[in-house]
């Protein structure tokens, strides 16, 4: 959150101290460029970071009430895009019941991002990191969006794509 945290943190990373830390950012790829507008150079996140994690909570539907229904197409193209994903047959909406006290949801459920620090990821860490570029990268090692993770969580019936929409940020793959 401030210069001389991280600054502990990655002094920690160096000599072998494996550091868990968290950061507010809108994603994954985000928490490289606010390190590096709080003063951290960049051959340091290279040299210590191994991966970066995004996560929000969307509430799950509850089990007692939730109904099935059949999903919209473009409200799961809104949820997915820019990926191709079929449109799910197990999509379920929130009713409402004395279980939940008639809100639909009962409990919450993570849905994460996960980037790794690939060579090629590192590579694009540099002191005018462009971070379309970096995220891209992300994507193309196998990282999966806030979206898209939650669009899973959406087709196993758990929660509803307008609760996924409230707590991601548009997903930003091209």
């Amino acid at each position: 959150r401030d210069l001389e945290t991280a600054e502990m943190a990655i002094q920690a990373a160096l000599t072998g101290h494996l550091v868990l830390s968290t950061l507010h950012t809108n994603d994954a790829p985000s928490a490289i460029s606010r390190l590096l507008e709080l003063g951290v150079p960049h051959y340091l996140l290279k040299a210590t970071i191994l991966g970066v994690m995004a996560q929000r909570l969307v509430r799950t539907l509850c089990p007692h009430c939730k109904a099935p229904i059949e999903m919209d197409e473009v409200d799961w193209q809104t949820l997915t895009r820019p990926w191709q994903a079929p449109v799910p047959s197990g999509a379920h909406r929130a009713v409402g019941c004395a279980e939940c006290r008639d809100t639909g949801y009962r409990g919450r459920a993570g849905v994460y991002e996960i980037m790794l620090m690939s060579d090629a990821v590192k590579s694009l860490i540099t002191a005018d990191l462009d971070l379309t570029a970096l995220r891209r990268q992300g994507f193309k090692d196998g990282m999966r969006s806030l979206r898209l993770s939650g669009a899973q969580k959406v087709a196993a019936g758990l929660t509803t794509v307008e609760e996924v929409l409230r707590v991601t940020p548009q997903s930003e793959q091209r």
